[in-house]
């Protein structure tokens, strides 16, 4: 028999063991306070690969974290963007062009739906129209990605709390400069009675304390990474810096949207400028997690784009020399799907892109206990 005083030797280390880990083991299990969904649209893993030749070492690489996704639609093998992203941000499957909606016509609610409910803060940061399909599928329900009109009305009623991308053509009479709708409605004039809203990056710059805020910075789409002014990373930490204020915490929707628009032009060095300025700004949603342990970041995609594969280049001096696509559309091939923070575990494997939605729901129903 072992003496007692030595059995009390004997389980300090193991005390002190299970001290160590405990803490760390309930922080990863606990529900977040905060969820930053960061899509890169159109990007696969020789895309992420090219960016890392060229930068060297990525923020991506401080997730831990990994998986993969399939990305097939209700309709196709072959997803676009608004059925893949209507399975991110629902958890349900739909057809090819739908947003949100099922392939009945009926609406899926979102994951920004479910955050409104349980009083969060949310919000919707891309370098595209804020009517793009990936943007759209967080706050509209409609069966086509084209109806933008449709779309930016829906849009301008949900509600959300931070808005930045392109967009503004969509939000403006048809009678002003630059307006892409037919009639006569001006969004922006009905948003300007209950937020503030900006289209300048100066507006953006001079911008102070706000709760909530629409900022619409072209007509349609933003310019390239190397000429977006504000960029995604600055509008990314504005977006932040609003949403963190709510005590409830908050969910924001990033994309990097022009990863996928280089695939689709076969664009080596577009997909590396936009690939790095898209870990740019997962750096600054990186730095914020740091500081708030009880936010979850997720990294993914839609679907890669073009069949991109690195043929030639050099570690030693950043370049990728040679490359090569195999169309311009995109393909079936699985995305990468990388988390960090409270949860971030339960991303791990291969699994279907619905898995993505229904998680993060998961996660915000269980806010409400």
């Amino acid at each position: 028999m072992i003496h007692t005083r030595y059995k009390m030797l004997f389980s300090w280390p193991v005390f002190i063991l299970l001290v160590s880990i405990v803490p760390a083991y309930a922080a990863e299990q606990s529900t977040p306070k905060n969820i930053i969904l960061l899509i890169g649209d159109g990007m696969g893993i020789a895309q992420i690969t090219a960016g890392k030749i060229v930068k060297g070492q990525l923020n991506l690489e401080e997730f831990k974290h990994l998986g993969l996704l399939t990305t097939h639609s209700q309709s196709a093998l072959i997803t676009d963007s608004a059925a893949a992203g209507t399975a991110l941000a629902t958890g349900y499957k739909t057809n090819n062009k739908a947003i949100s909606v099922s392939a009945d016509g009926k609406p899926l609610k979102s994951i920004i739906e479910y955050a409104k409910e349980v009083n969060k803060a949310t919000g919707l940061v891309v370098s595209s129209s804020i009517t793009h399909a990936t943007p759209a599928v967080f706050a509209a329900h409609i069966d086509s990605r084209k109806k933008h009109s449709i779309i930016a009305e829906q849009i301008s009623r949900s509600g959300i709390d931070v808005l930045f991308g392109g967009g503004r053509g969509y939000f403006i009479p048809h009678t002003k400069p630059g307006s892409k709708r037919e009639d006569d409605k001006n969004l922006l004039a009905e948003l300007a009675e209950f937020t503030t809203v900006i289209q300048t990056e100066e507006e953006f710059n001079r911008l102070g304390q706000v709760d909530s805020v629409v900022g619409l910075f072209a007509d349609k789409h933003l310019p390239g990474a190397d000429k977006r002014n504000p960029g995604l990373p600055g509008m990314t930490e504005k977006a932040i810096e609003i949403l963190s204020k709510n005590k409830n915490g908050f969910f924001l929707m990033v994309e990097g949207s022009q990863i996928d628009w280089a695939g689709h032009d076969n664009n080596q060095d577009d997909i590396i400028t936009e690939v790095i300025d898209f870990d740019n700004t997962i750096g600054v949603a990186l730095n914020f997690a740091k500081k708030n342990p009880q936010t979850l970041l997720v990294v993914t995609a839609d679907h890669e784009t073009g069949g991109f594969a690195i043929h030639n280049g050099s570690i030693a001096d950043k370049v990728v020399s040679e490359s090569g696509f195999t169309w311009t559309h995109h393909t079936a091939e699985m995305v990468p799907v990388f988390a960090y923070g409270p949860g971030a575990s339960d991303f791990t494997g291969i699994g279907d892109n619905t898995r993505i939605g229904k998680l993060l729901i998961k996660y915000l129903q269980a806010a409400r206990q």
